[in-house]
């Protein structure tokens, strides 16, 4: 959805990452290890010339699984050992290593190529955003349908869901509907 409230610098790839897919209203862009390689090598994460398979596009998408479930916990969700599991082993199938830049920062990069490195390089991202004041903005959406991140951008840092208009509504109607038949 276009109006929705998105991050930018780390926390914007982050959440671009997991919004490849919405869970409510379609589609999902990861179909295929093509579609894949093209969002990877868009993002700068990849070169052109490296392949990806079906492994590569399943060892993705189960990691913006285990990064949702991250985020989730700054939504109130609890955080599943799998998905810690899947972080941990994306970090460490890439190799990452603390390296300092021509800038003299420091940064966490991956000491392999390939998807397994793309993937390193988003996990190394995911360290820098939590780092970040800002991590605790980056939320899911709270219809259990929808899950879609977004960027809370409200003062006091209570938006609940990605959008008003639709997930907001159709959730408050619902609990309408419930706490009426209840009360019937």
């Amino acid at each position: 959805m276009a109006d929705r409230q998105s991050a930018s610098g780390d926390l914007g790839l982050i959440q671009a990452f997991v919004n490849t897919v919405d869970l409510q209203d379609g589609p999902e862009e990861l179909t295929d290890p093509n579609t894949l390689k093209d969002w990877l090598v868009a993002q700068g994460l990849m070169e052109t010339a490296q392949g990806v398979d079906d492994s590569d596009l399943r060892h993705a998408i189960a990691l913006r699984e285990a990064i949702r479930g991250v985020i989730g916990a700054n939504s109130g969700a609890h955080v599943y050992p799998v998905d810690i599991a899947t972080l941990n082993g994306a970090a460490a199938a890439s190799g990452l290593r603390m390296r300092f830049g021509a800038d003299g920062k420091p940064r966490l990069e991956p000491a392999v190529s390939g998807v397994v490195g793309s993937m390193g390089r988003i996990v190394a991202t995911l360290y820098a955003a939590m780092e970040d004041e800002s991590w605790a903005r980056l939320k899911l959406c709270g219809s259990q349908t929808c899950r879609w991140a977004f960027y809370d951008r409200s003062k006091n840092h209570s938006s609940r869901w990605c959008k008003m208009a639709s997930c907001g509504n159709r959730e408050k109607a619902r609990r309408f509907r419930a706490h009426a038949a209840g009360g019937a």
